[in-house]
């Protein structure tokens, strides 16, 4: 896979290849095709994250909370 192609792919404007080698391209793009990757493995991080919202303290059955946890407290 070519530098830039991840960027690319994001709809990250990329800097041609066609420019000049002395301007660095390759480097511009190398190190956005990193920030790309930076970006996935933080975007599949956040989707680990347990919503807080379906964790539920009560002594009584609570509503259906479709991947909920019913925590019943200690009495």
């Amino acid at each position: 896979m070519a530098n830039g192609d991840k960027a690319s792919a994001k709809g990250w404007t990329v800097v041609p290849n066609t420019q000049a080698h002395s301007l660095g391209y390759d480097d511009i793009n190398y190190a956005m095709d990193r920030t790309a990757d930076e970006v996935d493995a933080r975007t599949a991080a956040d989707l680990l994250k347990f919503d807080a919202a379906k964790i539920v303290v009560s002594t009584t059955t609570p509503a259906v909370v479709t991947g909920g946890i019913w925590l019943r407290p200690l009495t």
